[in-house]
């Protein structure tokens, strides 16, 4: 089967940083792949670069088979890879249903985008909510507002970071259901940051461990969480199970 993505000996340097170092892996169709790693590792940064926001100074990314590294990001979005923005950025002064619109008006007329813009949050449980005001949202509302909105660019692959920050374990749970329910439904290929690795270890099929920009493991949950280079990894951090 030919991977959904395809990263080859992806390097990112600012200035004299090298915040990722010759990072390969593949994913398959369908996969729901966690992304885990300390503080600073390159998580962020490794999504950012996926969707054209980073140029990259050495490597190759290759989406469903088309190499992308180097298009603008609202291309890489349209062919079908999109991320959601860290501890979510929905738009304030909106409400939440003109949040999902604006995000389905970049490839269709408004009228149709606003017909998208219901059926993503029906998708996601929110259909109740798309009147609300974004600052009215609660923590949980507002991570799967963030959710809502990426879907509404149609993508084939979804990457999301950290959208279930501050949230408690119930709410964590709510949130993986419908993840996994999307994956289902919609066959969306899915690549998670999160630093509640409870949560992480729940959802993932799939872990790849980043550590000082560099792949250093990757497997399955299990196989991960007794890997001697991760243990090692995570050793002096404040609190063992965040990334």
């Amino acid at each position: 089967m030919t991977p959904i993505l395809d990263v080859s000996g992806l390097t990112i340097r600012f200035g004299g940083l090298v915040a990722l170092s010759n990072v390969s892996f593949s994913i398959q169709p369908g996969e729901i792949v966690g992304l885990i790693g300390p503080n600073g590792a390159g998580k962020t940064t490794l999504f950012s670069s996926l969707v054209g926001l980073n140029r990259l100074n050495a490597g190759e990314i290759r989406f469903e088979g088309q190499k992308v590294d180097g298009l603008r990001p609202y291309r890489i979005s349209r062919l079908g890879m999109t991320k959601t923005f860290q501890n979510t950025a929905l738009f304030p002064a909106m409400t939440l249903f003109e949040n999902v619109v604006t995000a389905a008006a970049v490839r269709m007329p408004l009228r149709e985008a606003r017909a998208v813009a219901r059926a993503c949050l029906e998708k996601v449980g929110m259909e109740d909510a798309g009147d609300t005001d974004v600052d009215d949202l609660t923590f949980p509302q507002k991570a799967l507002g963030e959710v809502a909105r990426a879907l509404a660019t149609a993508p084939k692959i979804l990457l999301l970071d950290e959208v279930m920050a501050a949230l408690t374990p119930t709410e964590m749970d709510a949130v993986i259901a419908t993840l996994r329910d999307l994956r289902s439904r919609e066959g969306i290929t899915l690549v998670i940051v999160e630093h509640h690795m409870r949560a992480i270890m729940q959802v993932s099929e799939r872990i790849l461990v980043l550590n000082f920009g560099q792949l250093i493991a990757s497997g399955t949950p299990a196989e991960v969480s007794k890997n001697p280079d991760v243990i090692t990894a995570y050793l002096g951090q404040s609190d063992a199970s965040h990334s």
